[in-house]
């Protein structure tokens, strides 16, 4: 019973938000043109993968190293990562840093190590993790106050809102300039690499 409540819960989700894309052409822009996101993997890619995630969601732990092998093995596919910080103050902190962090050409390195690391997370474990990373600590501290990161932030929390997302990691995978929800695949919670594969492969067909 689980299984098919679960299997049901995603497919109206995935209809609730093809309705919505359909509807408006702005959130698939939102999703994979906001040019103040963070982006690793390949920026002329083909192919965007979008993941909401949030650092204390253990789900979201166990997609990074995915997301890694994802990145290693397919060097047409460009990711984007929406800070979606629901789970308290810790997961702001964490996220405010990371983004000011990425003032400093440092996002990924301090992202990946917040999603790595054995301790939780908290003001002092990632401001450990920043120096750790070679960030400078009066600046990410003040850039981390910066208007523009709170509107960043709020801006994923009301696309979030937007799109029903329901829970972290969520992920939106499609052509990098795609136009409508026909070309962008959405699932939620973890993937394998194979699964995730399978869609990019789907994509690119």
């Amino acid at each position: 019973m689980f299984t098919i409540n679960k299997l049901m819960h995603g497919f109206l989700i995935g209809l609730l938000l093809s309705f919505s894309l359909i509807a408006n052409a702005e959130p698939v822009n939102a999703l994979l043109r906001q040019s103040d996101d963070p982006v690793a993997g390949n920026p002329n890619g083909k192919v965007t993968i979008v993941e909401f995630f949030d650092y204390q969601c253990g789900h979201c732990v166990t997609m990074a190293p995915v997301m890694s092998a994802i990145i290693k093995a397919n060097p047409d596919v460009r990711v984007v990562y929406k800070e979606l910080p629901i789970r308290g103050s810790n997961s702001q902190f964490a996220s405010r840093a990371a983004l000011a962090a990425k003032k400093q050409g440092k996002y990924n390195a301090l992202s990946h190590a917040m999603l790595a690391t054995n301790e939780p997370l908290n003001e002092t474990t990632i401001l450990e993790l920043a120096k750790k990373e070679g960030l400078n600590i009066a600046k990410l501290k003040k850039d981390m106050t910066d208007k523009s990161i709170n509107n960043q932030i709020d801006a994923n929390m009301k696309l979030a809102q937007d799109l029903q997302i329901s829970g972290t990691p969520a992920f939106f995978i499609g052509k990098t300039d795609a136009t409508s929800s026909d070309e962008v695949v959405f699932r939620l919670g973890e993937m394998s690499q194979r699964e995730m594969q399978d869609v990019i492969n789907k994509i690119k067909a």
